[in-house]
């Protein structure tokens, strides 16, 4: 009797740590936190992109036959590309200026009702790419680095891409070869080996605004 009186506090006492170890092992199997992850910001649309949305919805209104708001769309997006012009560095402000000035003696025109269809798409579209233009090369005009301007980059090139089905032909062909090798190239500049790729970047953005140069 006074045997078991004495063990039993030390048969529970070993129960207890058992059973406190066996606790502390789960605790130690359980899955480590993982970091927590970051998503990326959107993508702010640029001055380029603003005006050749106006311009895409004076197209629409035309082709629904809301003359007012066709000539509307057109001067909005006129004046912003003239405002975009104005603060422009790069080799394709006189172009810009030129395909601006193209669509401005369409106005009359268009509210008659004389100029619509494709004559008033390819007038948008040409304005669209020389903004596209504009922008790539106000960029590559800068000789820093384009590793934080990927997004940018893309923007101009897809206003440049946009523009193509007007040209038809070879001239959209080509043109399409060269513009998706430049967004592959582009796409490559955020990675990790984004230093080594932006001379090549260069070269076909280059190889880009050539192209460009001829069309406009």
């Amino acid at each position: 009797m006074t045997h078991n009186l004495f063990t039993r506090p030390k048969l529970l006492l070993a129960c207890l740590f058992l059973s406190t170890a066996s606790a502390f092992a789960q605790f130690g199997t359980l899955p480590k936190a993982t970091p927590a992850t970051t998503t990326p910001a959107s993508v702010v649309p640029s001055a380029a992109d603003s005006v050749a949305h106006k311009l895409d919805q004076a197209v629409m209104a035309s082709t629904n036959g809301d003359k007012t708001a066709a000539v509307a769309g057109i001067n909005d997006g006129i004046a912003a590309a003239e405002a975009q012009a104005a603060t422009s560095k790069g080799d394709f402000k006189e172009k810009l200026m030129s395909q601006v000035g193209n669509l401005k003696q369409l106005i009359p025109g268009v509210a008659s009702g004389a100029v619509s269809g494709n004559v008033l798409t390819k007038a948008v579209s040409l304005v669209k790419m020389a903004l596209g233009a504009n922008q790539i090369s106000s960029l590559l005009g800068g000789g820093g680095s384009l590793l934080g301007s990927a997004g940018a980059l893309t923007g101009g090139l897809n206003l440049l891409k946009g523009g193509l089905p007007s040209l038809g032909g070879q001239a959209a062909s080509t043109g399409g070869s060269l513009i998706s090798n430049a967004l592959s190239g582009v796409s490559k500049l955020g990675g990790m080996g984004g230093a080594a790729a932006e001379p090549a970047v260069k070269q076909q953005l280059g190889g880009v605004l050539n192209f460009a140069k001829g069309i406009l």
